[in-house]
């Protein structure tokens, strides 16, 4: 079995843990209590059936909506079935959602496609070695749209499971969003990266976060048991497990946690800056540093600072907890152009979609410089599974909640799922992806072939 394949099963057994352990209460239709547990056992069944993904263009039926909601449970929400399209494309009807205005005028993107980039091919997991446009219409591939955009022109771009007016879950994808606030707050001289958290929130003054530096939360290796990997993604008492928990608004040991209680439960495993330890209680650290730092919740100074320059599309929608912190490590929604549009003020033409340089170059370079190195990215959990999932051993390592950097300076950074943001600053080219399969997460074998194909070199 391959590595990726075992981290989705046991990534689902823990979900499916925290679910039996949860103990909200639930009635069904006669008023008879249903548990998280009578639930999974009566509803779900071991393997969802899957609906052909272009059929949820037409949308839900209220039927479906009726079968999703009174199964809602994180392993069915989150397993890449249908109730995991209906959530990623319907989020902000299932969770609080701050909406984040556009405040510009759209800056429309030019055409100029070229079917070159459809031809390009990669060695998937399941299906062969295939083009982009034989993937992106595979019945099991679970695409839902693809884009790439060089020097602001769109030149690929395909909607095979959702509409370009649809908004997409951009799960852990949306990461670099609390590292580019940091980093924002670095230049305005209210962060310091080589002071620690302690120093920056005295509310975790007594936690173990409190002699972390911030540029070890940033890179992830902050020596906590904070971390997700195979062993804490099943287990329901795990720092990374009661967060989710947390955030969905599901009980632990018979009470609703708060965020904030949750990471401050985080103890040290270890020395920080060892080795990756990939995992969500980081990021949200961050935006709990951003908003101790400004006083500002963190979804304002994502809207004052970032999305209220550029001309977008259509609102930017960070999904919240029940206590209302920025789910930023993967609960933040958008159509796929303006999630493109993320992507496109990392490179030189981010004044096609914005009235400011919000991405300065030291912010870039801080990202690139950062990359610690192959021997601490691959000895962490997480290194050798991105290594995998790309299928490509060149990556120098995560930096900065972005998962890869590249010799060349790309960066990358994927979310559950098989979400893709990549961007090539120098080469002025951004790809994003979204889809729901939970299995096979090939469309991020794409990326670096398309990046290096030599259509975008002059």
């Amino acid at each position: 079995m391959k590595i990726f394949k075992k981290i989705i099963y046991i990534s689902t057994l823990g979900l499916f843990i925290l679910a039996c352990n949860s103990k909200e209460r639930k009635e069904d239709k006669s008023g008879k209590a249903v548990t998280p547990m009578t639930e999974t056992k009566n509803k779900i069944k071991p393997k969802q059936e899957r609906t052909p993904i272009e059929a949820f263009k037409k949308g839900f039926t209220t039927q479906q909506l009726e079968e999703f909601r009174a199964n809602y449970t994180l392993p069915y929400l989150l397993s890449g079935g249908d109730a995991s399209v209906w959530w990623s494309m319907r989020t902000s009807e299932v969770m609080q959602t701050a909406i984040l205005p556009v405040r510009q005028p759209t800056m429309p993107l030019e055409e100029n496609l070229n079917s070159e980039v459809g031809k390009i091919k990669a060695e998937t997991k399941n299906f062969g070695t295939i083009s982009l446009d034989e993937f992106m219409v595979h019945p099991e591939s679970y695409a839902a749209a693809f884009i790439v955009i060089r020097k602001g022109q769109v030149v690929y771009e395909t909607y095979p499971g959702m509409n370009p007016w649809d908004s997409h879950v951009w799960m852990s994808s949306a990461k670099p969003i609390a590292s580019l606030m940091v980093d924002l707050l670095i230049d305005e001289g209210k962060i310091d990266q080589e002071k620690t958290m302690g120093e920056h929130m005295p509310e975790f003054i007594d936690t173990g976060w409190a002699d972390i530096k911030v540029i070890d939360v940033l890179d992830m290796t902050p020596g906590l048991n904070s971390e997700e990997n195979d062993e804490t993604r099943a287990d329901p008492n795990s720092i990374a497990s009661r967060l989710f928990l947390a955030e969905f608004g599901i009980e632990y040991n018979g009470k609703h946690e708060a965020v904030v209680d949750v990471l401050k439960d985080a103890k040290s495993v270890g020395p920080p800056g060892t080795k990756l330890e990939y995992g969500s209680p980081t990021t949200e650290m961050l935006v709990l540093l951003c908003e101790a730092v400004t006083g500002v919740p963190f979804a304002q100074l994502v809207s004052e600072n970032v999305w209220s320059k550029v001309g977008a599309d259509a609102p930017l929608n960070l999904h919240l907890s029940p206590g209302g912190v920025a789910a930023t490590h993967g609960v933040v929604s958008s159509r796929l152009r303006d999630f493109a549009r993320f992507g496109m003020l990392y490179t030189p033409s981010w004044d096609k979609i914005s009235t400011e340089q919000i991405v300065t170059p030291d912010i870039i370079e801080r990202i690139r410089n950062g990359a610690r190195g192959r021997d601490f990215f691959r000895n962490g959990f997480d290194g050798p599974v991105f290594v995998s999932r790309l299928n490509n051993d060149d990556i120098i390592s995560n930096s900065r909640q972005w998962d890869g950097v590249w010799e060349d300076g790309d960066i990358w950074k994927s979310g559950l799922q098989s979400q893709a943001i990549y961007v090539s600053p120098d080469r002025d080219l951004v790809i994003c992806a979204f889809s729901t399969n939970a299995p096979d997460d090939s469309v991020h074998r794409f990326l670096r072939p398309i990046a290096t194909s030599g259509l975008f070199d002059e």
